[in-house]
């Protein structure tokens, strides 16, 4: 597939030097290390997990409470 994308100077250069010093062709080259590098990136699960959570929640049961009250009662709990 025939695509567009913009390539660091620097990362152009490392990967036209390799394709240069191993004669290959600069796709090649790059699809190369686009597969190593999305094959090292991966989780071995292949899912994120989310650490645990810590803490309380506290949900009041009057709605009806002005913010400030909300609030003071917050501070209130342990």
């Amino acid at each position: 597939m025939r695509t567009t994308i913009t390539i660091d100077d620097a990362v152009y250069e490392r990967a036209r030097r390799i394709a240069f010093e191993q004669r290959r062709t600069l796709g090649e080259v790059i699809n190369e290390l686009l597969l190593a590098g999305l094959t090292t990136s991966q989780s071995p699960s292949g899912r994120r997990t989310l650490g645990a959570l810590r803490g309380s929640v506290w949900i009041a049961d009057d709605f009806d409470e002005t913010p400030s009250e909300v609030l003071s009662a917050l501070e209130e709990q342990p």
